[in-house]
């Protein structure tokens, strides 16, 4: 696994190596001498494509996945159309007969964890930076919106519990979000997302 992740990370820096500055721009990054700053959720990676290295603006290093995800978003080449996060990841093309794992991989774990109440769910979020929508939806539902990449917003809808039925949670993305990351990334994008909900770090 450290081996596939190494060889990721290289050819991430590699696809970005033609990526010209006003794309960089277009996508939310800012040039810091030879360095790139781009915001991520309540943070932000600062990379060095000469260094080839991806860390917090503490200096501290970000973990493989957040890094490739971050190094993928930054070499996307067009300018799609941002769009709010409304579809479900079932309803995307490609990923459709991965829906239940993708569940299980995330919601699932959300609400097993940071996700068992209405409060631990909204603590987690707002640290994040997430817009929450208050009185929008009926008592007993969060519902919030993530801006993971400047381009790139993700959405959670959660249920709270009742005598019948677990905490449940849906997560919407972009209708696009493909002309932004593939379906695996979408995948892994998600679980990072729930990580970081969960407190672990980028």
């Amino acid at each position: 696994m450290q081996d596939n992740l190494r060889r990721a990370r290289e050819l991430a820096f590699e696809a970005l190596q033609g990526q010209s500055a006003e794309q960089l721009c277009w996508l939310g990054a800012e040039p810091i001498g030879m360095r790139w700053r781009l915001p991520v959720l309540n943070d932000a990676f600062v990379i060095d494509l000469q260094g080839s290295s991806v860390a917090l603006d503490d200096g501290q290093p970000v973990r493989p996945a957040w890094a490739i995800l971050a190094l993928h978003y930054l070499a996307v080449k067009g300018r799609p159309v941002v769009c709010p996060p409304r579809v479900t990841f079932a309803d995307l093309p490609t990923a459709r007969a991965y829906a239940s794992v993708y569940n299980q991989r995330t919601t699932q774990r959300l609400c097993a964890t940071v996700g068992r109440s209405a409060e631990l769910l909204r603590n987690a979020a707002a640290a994040l930076g997430a817009k929450l929508a208050e009185g929008a939806l009926h008592e007993g539902t969060v519902a919030c919106e993530f801006r993971v990449f400047p381009r790139v917003s993700i959405g959670l809808i959660w249920h709270a519990p009742d005598e019948e039925f677990p905490p449940s949670a849906t997560l919407l993305l972009p209708e696009n979000i493909e002309s932004f990351l593939c379906s695996e990334d979408v995948v892994v994008l998600s679980e990072c997302l729930v990580s970081r909900l969960c407190g672990k770090p980028f």
